[in-house]
């Protein structure tokens, strides 16, 4: 391993456990106090957030992508219970099997740009 994916790996480190902070605080504060971004709906917020939290610990963490899978799953799963014990949010099946879809999508997104980058590394 060089020094450029050690430095990336460290990254990667950084920005997926920073996210899944960023999730747990956004998904178990009250609703009030949420973060929404600007013109999407929840729905899209929450498949690109479990999408990033996934391809970022993926890259992180390649010899462990089905452990990583596993967790962000879980993470999701989990969270939505949790929110049945905030008074102003509630957790549905819904919003879980949609953090799900986005954590298959970012672990397939940093499958997919392993193997790219594998290919341009064999061809120079």
């Amino acid at each position: 391993m060089d020094h450029l994916d050690r430095f990336l790996r460290r990254i990667a480190i950084v920005i997926g456990w920073s996210v899944a902070l960023i999730i747990a605080f956004a998904t178990l504060s009250p609703l009030g106090g949420r973060p929404h971004l600007p013109e999407t709906g929840p729905d899209i917020e929450r498949f690109f957030a479990f999408a990033l939290l996934a391809a970022a610990l993926a890259i992180a963490y390649p010899q462990r992508r089905g452990m990583v899978l596993a967790l962000t799953i879980g993470l999701a799963i989990g969270l939505e219970t949790a929110q049945l014990l905030e008074p102003t949010r509630h957790g549905r099946p819904h919003d879980a099997v949609i953090k799900s879809l986005g954590a298959f999508a970012g672990m397939a997104l940093a499958i997919i740009s392993d193997r790219l980058t594998r290919r341009l590394r064999r061809a120079h």
